[in-house]
């Protein structure tokens, strides 16, 4: 009886023994470790390791689903390129056109005479009233307004100088051609501006180039046209004769303030790139609103006399011819 009692208690003692070493620990001081704070202890000690993988990552390989038709159209609408410009385009863009309202300026050669009352008689040398011509420039700037059916009407504010461009000298004795006995001098100048009005039609008219020998388009726009302005103006003649035994001298000078009103007409020749020129005539009336004069003469051994202080102050028409061209913008 005791031997089965002995056996019994082996076989039941034996699964106790058979367990795993770490399912039943001890501390040093002989106490039950408890299973699951091991558990987290090993759980917090994992986490805080870095674990370092040296293997390079598979590529991953993307793949696009098949676009539709209007996926791929619309992109292709937005970065379409305007179609290219022919040159015809071009030079129609960058060609002038008369036909509208432009800005424009204006330079001329102009000439004129202007009456002088010159009074002397001396025994070599007599000077009567004279036109002296003048020579000169004009430049102006202005703008123009078309206003239908080729008729255009511009204003425009002008400046302008002419003047005298020589001297003569004379010798009294054919024998000493390097000793100048007699001189006279005339020296002038005439300075002003003006404001003028003009109205012109413009007609299409194809015509061969000169130089390139080629068939181009003129605009040609005939005009007429009126201003009123102010001007300045100042003319001297001196002549001095000596041969020790004839002496005789002259010496005059005007100083006149203007007004002036002028009615012209001409013609301008435009071409495609705004470029023109103009031929002119113009009738100006001016009226000599203040002359000043002074001077001196004598002859025949006479003494030296004062020249007339209140000279004539009449001027008639006059005529000034220009010459020029001008660009339109």
């Amino acid at each position: 009886m005791n031997k089965l009692i002995l056996c019994l208690l082996v076989i039941i003692s034996f699964p106790l023994y058979s367990q795993d070493d770490n399912a039943l620990e001890l501390t040093e001081e002989g106490v039950e470790v408890n299973p699951l704070e091991k558990s987290e202890e090993a759980a917090s000690v994992e986490s805080s390791e870095v674990v370092v993988d040296t293997e390079e990552a598979a590529p991953v390989e993307v793949t696009e689903a098949p676009k539709t038709v209007e996926e791929i159209v619309a992109p292709l609408a937005y970065e379409t390129k305007p179609a290219l410009i022919t040159e015809t385009e071009v030079e129609t863009k960058k060609s002038f056109s008369p036909l509208e309202s432009h800005w424009y300026t204006t330079v001329g050669l102009e000439a004129m005479e202007y009456t002088l009352p010159f009074s002397y008689t001396g025994s070599k040398e007599s000077f009567e009233e004279e036109n002296r011509n003048l020579y000169g420039g004009r430049i102006g700037f202005g703008g123009e307004i078309y206003l239908g059916a080729g008729f255009l009407i511009s204003t425009r504010l002008e400046g302008y100088y002419m003047g005298t461009l020589f001297e003569s000298a004379q010798t009294a004795d054919p024998e000493l051609p390097d000793e100048d006995l007699a001189t006279i001098k005339d020296s002038g100048q005439i300075y002003g501006g003006d404001i003028v009005q003009s109205l012109s039609f413009l007609w299409e008219l194809k015509t061969k180039n000169p130089i390139m020998q080629t068939m181009t388009y003129l605009m040609v726009e005939p005009f007429v046209e009126i201003g009123v302005g102010r001007a300045w103006a100042f003319n001297k003649k001196d002549y001095s004769y000596d041969t020790g035994a004839v002496v005789e001298e002259y010496d005059q000078s005007f100083n006149d303030e203007l007004t002036n009103v002028r009615v012209g007409g001409g013609i301008n020749f435009t071409s495609r790139q705004g470029f023109f020129l103009f031929l002119k005539a113009t009738e100006n009336r001016y009226d000599i609103t203040k002359r000043r004069t002074k001077g001196y003469y004598y002859s025949d051994g006479n003494s030296s006399t004062p020249v007339d202080s209140e000279p004539s102050t009449d001027l008639g028409p006059i005529m000034v011819y220009s010459l020029g061209g001008g660009y339109k913008f």
